[in-house]
């Protein structure tokens, strides 16, 4: 009887196979984790994106006396009353339509800053509601901007809510 020293083919192939099996299910898990971390990146932007344009609004509406608001289709004009007794407007709009750039601007009146949304693909502004709550004697402003993406589980929102005219 012969004593054997190495391995058919039939065993190389069979090894050759389960390796390759084995190494094709670990890049598709590899995949999966690299999706959900690139998502979950997406999502870190979107919400330092949503933090910084909603601070920046809302420093405004907190520092400043909002005395009215004027609401026209993609845009809300804020009249602040100033310490000295006159008053400057700044506006928000939002730029939805275009598909090639989707933006929300805020600024003073005629001087707005840009603010993009960031550059993700798929990433848009999905909706936008602007409203005045309550009566003259207690009004409030509510703004909702909606940003979607398909791989995201919830809409990111801008959500900020004011009192119009409020006195210390």
């Amino acid at each position: 009887m012969r004593k054997k020293n190495g391995f058919t083919s039939i065993e190389l192939l069979v090894s050759f196979i389960i390796v390759s099996a084995i190494a094709i299910g670990l890049f598709d898990v590899i995949l999966n984790y690299r999706n959900q971390e690139q998502i979950a990146a997406y999502e870190a932007t979107i919400q330092s994106y949503i933090n910084t344009l909603t601070k920046t609004i809302q420093d405004d509406l907190i520092k400043r006396k909002l005395a009215s608001v004027t609401i026209s289709g993609n845009q809300v004009n804020f009249t602040f009353e100033e310490k000295d007794g006159t008053s400057e407007t700044a506006r928000l709009i939002v730029l939805k339509d275009d598909e090639n750039e989707q933006s929300i601007r805020y600024g003073i009146k005629d001087e707005e800053i840009n603010y993009p949304i960031p550059n993700i693909a798929d990433l848009t502004i999905d909706r936008y509601k602007f409203q005045t709550i309550g009566n003259v004697g207690a009004q409030f402003l509510s703004i909702e901007i909606i940003l979607k993406h398909p791989n995201f589980d919830t809409d990111k929102r801008i959500l900020i809510t004011s009192p119009i005219q409020y006195t210390k």
